[in-house]
């Protein structure tokens, strides 16, 4: 049957040592001088209730819960949810608590218990137990979830999990001027947040912050470097024909990283990488083609461009006619000069007296010539030179004169 208030009851019985091997505290009526040291087992009688079901159907105790109290104080040092044990075979309940112990934090002194039976309607406490100690209190023991967090540059929040007992006491606390913990501590396993400023240098920087005992290690990177690029010089013109090497200087700000590249297969490049000023040469091949070319190369932006003229045509020349004959008066002559249109020539003369009226052409062109009068009375010859051909030139000498 259940009392007038419909809580459960619990057993009004004091509580009495056992001096058994596993040290058992029991609630009971009497011999409650006794001190025991180091209990691990809590034994005492159900609630009267134990077995009651109440109208709605629903049992009268649900759970019975063990407090732990120094002596005169009301409030526990640590509680144990027991369930709903069922007695053994001499009626009493017995439940092994010395697990949980060692998450609380005990300030030392005697102690007693108290066991509640809970149920729908409220709950009813027992009488407390013997006096009894714990030889030494149970050292807290605390863990991180991590031991080192890294941070960006910029400005964030950040948390670290401290896993201890229940009962146990915790400190969270920062030396560092960048760090602001957002908890003074806590009791229990929980959250330990904290926020990082921006870092305005572009050098990372490493500190500790205290958790429990524990240490957390807060590594944060540096702001990322403003970095420029020049190159110098920014253009080059390579041989045609036999193509060539060409550098160019890439000025960098110190610390930042760069790469050459190029898409044309033409260009090969050496020294296509580096950290803060440095040198890239280029090897650039010849241009079989007669069409010119362009190329470039770029580093982080800056282009450095590549001109290249197209190979000359493959020159053949025929000259029309190749012989002149002149009388000793002097006179002229033209010469055709048969080639493809952007073929250059050249005319040499190896005599004084023959000069050719141009020096040089291009193409299919016709040149003319002079020669000087011969005043003396013998033949004479001479050669103009037209790429691989000569034009000869026969000039008379003065006829003699008879008495």
């Amino acid at each position: 049957m259940m009392s007038s208030d419909k809580r459960p009851r619990s057993s009004s019985l004091g509580l009495i040592v056992l001096l058994v091997a596993t040290f058992t505290f029991a609630f009971a009526a009497s011999l409650q001088a006794q001190v025991l040291s180091d209990p691990r087992v809590a034994e005492f009688d159900p609630s009267p209730d134990h077995r009651v079901v109440l109208d709605n159907g629903d049992p009268a105790v649900v759970r019975y819960e063990l407090g732990v109290y120094p002596i005169g104080v009301s409030t526990p040092v640590g509680t144990v949810d027991m369930g709903k044990p069922s007695p053994e075979a001499d009626g009493k309940i017995r439940f092994d608590f010395s697990a949980h112990v060692t998450a609380w934090s005990l300030p030392g002194g005697d102690y007693e218990a108290r066991v509640s039976a809970i149920g729908p309607q409220g709950s009813a406490p027992s009488d407390p137990s013997n006096p009894f100690t714990f030889s030494t209190s149970p050292a807290c023991q605390y863990s991180l979830s991590t031991t080192t967090v890294w941070a960006s540059a910029s400005a964030g929040n950040y948390a670290v999990d401290v896993a201890t007992g229940a009962g146990c006491e915790w400190v969270a606390s920062s030396a560092l001027p960048w760090v602001m913990m957002g908890t003074a501590g806590g009791l229990g396993s929980g959250p330990v947040p904290f926020a990082v400023q921006a870092n305005p240098s572009s050098s990372s920087r490493t500190g500790i912050i205290e958790v429990g005992q524990q240490t957390l290690t807060v590594r944060q990177d540096g702001a990322a470097t403003a970095c420029n690029y020049s190159l110098s010089p920014t253009s080059a013109s390579v041989d045609p024909a036999a193509g060539g090497s060409v550098s160019f200087a890439v000025g960098a700000t110190a610390g930042c990283s760069w790469t050459a590249a190029t898409s044309d297969s033409w260009i090969a490049i050496s020294g296509a990488a580096g950290v803060g000023s440095g040198t890239v040469s280029l090897t650039v091949a010849p241009n079989a083609s007669s069409a010119p070319r362009t190329g470039s190369v770029s580093v982080e932006g800056q282009t450095f461009t590549v001109t290249q003229a197209g190979a000359g045509p493959s020159c053949s020349y025929t000259v029309t006619p190749t012989v002149f004959s002149l009388p000793s008066e002097g006179g002229g002559g033209e010469v055709e000069v048969g080639t493809d249109s952007g073929c250059g020539w050249t005319v040499d003369s190896n005599q004084s007296w023959l000069v050719p009226a141009v020096t040089s052409g291009s193409g299919h062109a016709h040149f003319k010539f002079t020669a000087k009068p011969n005043n003396g009375m013998t033949n004479k010859a001479g050669k103009l030179t037209v790429g691989p051909w000569d034009i000869t030139v026969f000039q008379s000498g003065k006829p003699r004169r008879t008495r």
